[in-house]
């Protein structure tokens, strides 16, 4: 509970003090509504439950549009109820529309500091020291308090793949909720956690180039070759021999390395030039 309002109405003459400077300290929740809104109306003590519940920890303000058309205009609302979250002077997120409580709850969880967040950037900091192991602990103990938290089940999983614990970082993310299982960054982390799987722990890079060399057509050892460069950040040298299985194998094998760039692909991002040339390449090779 706090002794300051739930909520205070702003205008254009008080939003850059009341939303904009404000957001600097912290963030500022802003429901653009109107008095005929029925569904603005359904929202509103949702907020202001959730302002009171989380107090401290970010400010409710309330945009009337009939009267503020400016601000509405210009921050792009459309429908109503629209409400935009304000972090660092800038809109950080937004939704539309009369979520349940349990989505707007999520929608907040994203955005505000919680106590764990301190002990990310301790972890981060016995990384830098080379102290991987007491961060990876600090992280499974902190989630022991905050077991939901996707950004300590992420980081934690990070740790322990560069830890060289696969079957670890495997399943730290299986803890992460289903809604998380379709962001690009959890997909690339899977990818990568996968391909670690695949590389194992006994072969190395050079008696897989002597492998080769001596048998062109073992396609295996290509792909266990171009796991390797990936995990080296030999990405060209990885992907190039990937292609090659797609280009001179049996169906099985252009499956195999057809499946090997995809992987790359899903880990690296669409983005990446590596990702865009080698998609062009690959489509070539399967034509």
């Amino acid at each position: 509970m706090t002794d300051e309002p739930l909520s205070i109405d702003v205008t254009q003459d008080t939003f850059a003090v009341e939303v904009i400077d404000r957001s600097r300290e912290l963030p500022v929740l802003v429901d653009f509504w109107a008095e005929w809104c029925n569904p603005c109306k359904m929202l509103a003590p949702i907020l202001a439950k959730l302002a009171d519940e989380l107090a401290g920890k970010f400010h409710l303000a309330k945009v009337d549009t009939d009267r503020e058309q400016q601000i509405a205009a210009q921050y792009g609302v459309r429908s109503l109820p629209t409400v935009k979250l304000f972090k660092d002077g800038e809109v950080s997120d937004e939704f539309i529309g009369a979520l349940p409580e349990k989505a707007i709850r999520e929608f907040l969880e994203r955005h505000l500091d919680r106590p764990a967040d301190e002990t990310l950037k301790q972890a981060a900091e016995l990384v830098d020291q080379d102290n991987r192991s007491e961060a990876i602990t600090l992280l499974q103990q902190a989630l022991i308090d905050d077991p939901n938290y996707d950004k300590l089940q992420f980081k934690l999983a990070s740790y322990q793949l560069d830890d060289r614990d696969p079957a670890g970082a495997r399943t730290t993310l299986k803890t992460m909720a289903q809604s998380r299982r379709q962001d690009a960054d959890y997909k690339a982390l899977l990818a990568t956690i996968e391909m670690n799987e695949l590389a194992g722990s006994e072969l190395d890079v050079e008696s897989l180039r002597m492998e080769i060399a001596s048998a062109p057509e073992n396609y295996e050892a290509r792909r266990q070759l171009s796991t390797l460069l990936f995990l080296e950040a030999d990405i060209d040298g990885a992907m190039s021999e990937a292609l090659e299985i797609v280009k001179g194998g049996r169906e099985k094998d252009r499956d195999s390395g057809r499946e090997a760039l995809l992987k790359m692909f899903e880990a690296l991002g669409n983005s990446n030039e590596h990702v865009v040339r080698y998609r062009r390449l690959l489509a070539q090779a399967l034509n």
